[in-house]
């Protein structure tokens, strides 16, 4: 086993998919991928919705979509800044991997670039399914 691949779909990092993910590198000796990946229209679609309930003007609902990209990006710089404090406090060689859009495609395609073995999802409904269809790693569903 040579690289892991820790990928994640939202501003939360569950600690246990990053602990497993950090106690597997650590154990054989691996690298470690931290993979966010973000749905790319995020933002607009919840403006969206909430331009569609009529409720807020269009300069709200443009601010709106600016405060929850920033906001997003806060709290995932903020997250990943953990899992990247512990991965070196471990000695883990870890790279993080920062992209948009659906979570299997790119998943499949970091997986391809850095000729990953392993990855580690949380619980997404039938992710995990996909993923292991596409085959040539593992995949590990942390619940």
């Amino acid at each position: 086993m040579n690289t892991i691949i820790a990928a994640f779909s939202a501003t939360y990092i569950h600690d246990r998919l990053a602990r497993d993910a950090l106690d597997m590198a650590q154990k054989h000796g691996a690298d470690l991928i931290i993979l966010s990946v973000r749905d790319k229209n995020i933002a607009n679609k919840v403006a969206r919705l909430t331009h569609d309930h009529g409720f807020l003007g269009e300069k709200v609902v443009e601010r709106l979509k600016e405060d929850i990209k920033a906001g997003r990006n806060g709290i995932i710089s903020r997250r990943l800044g953990l899992v990247e404090k512990e991965a070196k406090k471990r000695g883990v060689d870890f790279e993080i991997v920062r992209v948009k859009g659906d979570f299997v495609e790119m998943v499949v395609e970091v997986v391809s670039r850095y000729g990953a073995d392993v990855v580690l999802i949380e619980e997404m409904g039938r992710v995990g399914d996909e993923l292991r269809r596409m085959g040539g790693f593992d995949v590990v569903v942390v619940e």
